[in-house]
């Protein structure tokens, strides 16, 4: 599932799975020596990917209707269910994986859209994850244009059962990171807590910070790697002093944003003699969230799941700096010492 932009090694987690290959630069623009041929072939592929999202609307508008009335949590799984599915078909008819996030991230804002609601709350917290997503599927997606290959990925998708495990965890990962809106969206309208309290304010700001960080993170990397004074050489610039991952360090400050904005929601005795074990287990529900995305991230970056930092260090072994680099910078959460050395430059 798609986590973040690129790490510091060059690799981009792209939620649940790395996404871009360490020797692509991320394309931060296209260089003015591309030659027609190539951008036509570009053209070509955007009209393709564009002409398949529209031959699959007529379905998914019906398939969103049949939804109408139904619980929030069955809404959303066949939303993401519906999405990753089509989003198999194309691989194993195409072999392609170009749609991969224009599909898997591009999908929260749809189901985010379709639990909107009528409760200001619910569609400031729609609202929020569907500009994530569309920001976010969209840079994605014009990335992996320009790039055009990910061996990683290659290899995974090269099999029927290897895409078809792909795009199961992609429907997981989504399903799950979205639970704080979801949930909340299932509570009553009736008598849910006025919007405007101090939990919004946190929540719109923390999901505004993270939004800012993981942007910043995303264009500050792509630049980096698209100059050719820095090919080879690892990205600490801008947000990357501070933390080693910042793009899911953002990803994990927007979901706990939209998580805090919801809590009025999740708390509220709603329906009439609720009580605290119902409550209780929507804050759980929704906290799972941030929480899977805490121990995804971080399992990632000590190498317990894959093998990111052990990559980086044989790919940057000849330069002492990395080395340095890697002791002072923490791995996801930034510290004092890590923002005073940013802010200090």
């Amino acid at each position: 599932p798609r986590l973040a932009p690129a790490d510091s090694a060059g690799q981009k987690p792209r939620d649940a799975w790395e996404y871009l290959a360490a020797s692509h630069p991320p394309s931060a623009c296209v260089p003015a020596s591309a030659s027609t041929d190539r951008r036509r072939m570009l053209r070509r592929r955007m009209l393709t990917t564009a002409a398949k999202a529209a031959a699959a609307a007529p379905a998914a508008a019906g398939a969103a209707a049949s939804l109408a009335g139904k619980p929030t949590l069955l809404k959303s799984a066949a939303i993401f269910g519906s999405a990753n599915a089509l989003g198999f078909g194309i691989s194993a008819a195409t072999g392609s994986h170009l749609h991969l996030d224009l599909i898997g991230t591009g999908v929260f804002a749809v189901a985010a859209v379709a639990t909107a609601g009528a409760d200001a709350r619910q569609r400031c917290s729609a609202g929020a994850v569907a500009l994530w997503a569309v920001k976010l599927s969209s840079f994605l997606f014009y990335r992996a244009l320009q790039t055009q290959h990910d061996g990683r990925l290659t290899e995974i998708l090269s099999t029927t059962s290897g895409a078809a495990g792909f795009w199961f965890i992609s429907f997981a990962w989504g399903w799950v990171v979205s639970l704080p809106h979801t949930i909340a969206a299932g509570v009553p309208a009736a008598g849910r807590p006025r919007f405007g309290g101090p939990f919004d304010v946190l929540g719109l700001g923390l999901f505004a910070a993270g939004l800012l960080t993981e942007t910043a993170a995303d264009y500050t990397k792509w630049c980096f790697k698209a100059d050719p004074a820095n090919r080879g050489r690892f990205c600490d610039a801008g947000v990357w002093a501070a933390s080693q991952h910042p793009n899911w360090f953002g990803n994990l400050a927007l979901w706990s944003g939209i998580f805090l904005l919801n809590v009025p929601t999740l708390a509220a005795d709603l329906p009439a003699g609720a009580g605290w074990l119902r409550r209780g287990a929507r804050l759980l529900g929704g906290a799972a969230s941030p929480l899977f995305l805490l121990s995804l991230f971080y399992g990632q970056a000590t190498d317990a799941i894959a093998n990111q930092a052990e990559l980086a260090r044989r790919r940057y072994a000849s330069d002492p700096r990395y080395a340095a680099y890697e002791q002072r910078t923490p791995l996801v959460v930034p510290t004092i010492a890590s923002l005073g050395r940013l802010f200090g430059r």
